[in-house]
């Protein structure tokens, strides 16, 4: 449930209609079906709570599905990697469950879930993605504290300077989408 009125789809008028099909045409096929436990968006999740403000529902889920494109040079597994701990490093309740569920259905690996939901650093996870993980909860925790070595170091395991920017959206877009639904009491209740 949100803490603001929201706009049921049954009630959007054109605009909302067409934010509401481009945010669904953007999405991951691990989205198309609800996570059991969270909110819908049929007027309780995520996309609801931009519902009164239809342009920016558009703009800030043509961000998210521009960073999904599999032409970019991270995985499904990378993009929902990023998302579950940037999720989970900001408490957030309703991202942290959705995107440990669109990592399992990415993965088919339950135990990774299980392994990152309790701590991505002991997860079994390639040097790559642990490198990976580590610097989106520093852009989560405290971005001011990356240093020109981080940027080495994701290099060094083998990410490009179009990778670490991908990285660095991915994270800072799942940070917004926290603040949202923490601030609007999506999934609070």
């Amino acid at each position: 449930m949100t803490w603001i009125r929201t706009i049921p789809k049954s009630h959007a008028d054109e605009t909302y209609r067409a934010a509401l099909e481009a945010q669904h045409a953007w999405y991951p096929q691990e989205y198309s079906e609800q996570v059991p436990g969270i909110p819908d968006n049929d007027g309780d999740g995520i996309v609801a709570a931009h519902s009164l403000i239809p342009s920016v529902l558009h703009h800030a889920f043509a961000t998210f599905g521009a960073l999904m494109d599999p032409v970019l040079p991270l995985s499904r597994k990378q993009h929902e990697l990023i998302a579950t701990v940037v999720s989970q490093a900001n408490c957030t309740s309703y991202c942290s469950i959705s995107h440990r569920e669109f990592l399992r259905r990415a993965t088919g690996d339950d135990a990774l879930v299980a392994a990152i939901q309790q701590d991505y650093r002991t997860a079994p996870l390639s040097d790559a993605d642990q490198v990976m993980c580590a610097y989106a909860e520093q852009v989560t925790r405290d971005a001011t504290r990356i240093q020109r070595a981080d940027m080495d170091r994701l290099r060094s395991v083998g990410f490009d300077d179009t990778a670490i920017l991908q990285i660095t959206q991915i994270a800072a877009w799942f940070n917004y989408i926290n603040r949202m639904a923490d601030a609007l009491g999506v999934g609070r209740e």
